[in-house]
Order: C-alpha cells, then structure tokens, then sequence
C-alpha cells in the first residue's frame, strides 16, 4: 500500500443529508468515497450524540481537490 492509499476521514457531518449532498457531489466528479455512520445518524439525530457524526472518508491523494469543490459549495 502507498502513502496515496491511505483513506482519510476528510470531514463529519452533523446530517446524513449534508453528508449525502457532499458524496454525491464527489460522485459527479469521479473521485471514490464513502460514508460511515450514516444510518445510525439518522435514527439518532439528537444533540448529544455527537459521536454519531457521518464521516466522509476519501483517499489522501484526493485530499487538495475534494478541498476545492467542498469550499465551492459556499
């Protein structure tokens, strides 16, 4: 495995609604990755279930440009 295989946790969201708008848009551009999370989240939405954040996880090589079309999103 290389450095550039390494698989990150790029960023949590509080919604799997928010996490799915982000993945599909990753989607679009042809750049892997997946959820974690994402159901129990759902179930449990309430604030003190912090640690049931969706991550959205992407390969480090992948990091710069999933940056770019993130921050496009306003």
């Amino acid at each position: 495995m290389k450095d550039s295989d390494n698989i990150i946790l790029f960023k949590k969201y509080s919604s799997s609604i928010e996490a799915n708008l982000a993945k599909t848009k990753l989607d679009a551009y042809g750049i892997p990755c997946f959820l974690t999370n994402e159901t129990v989240s759902s179930l449990y939405s309430l604030p003190y279930m912090k640690g049931m954040e969706v991550g959205l996880y992407i390969f480090e090589n992948d990091k710069v440009r999933v940056e770019e079309l993130i921050l496009e999103e306003g």
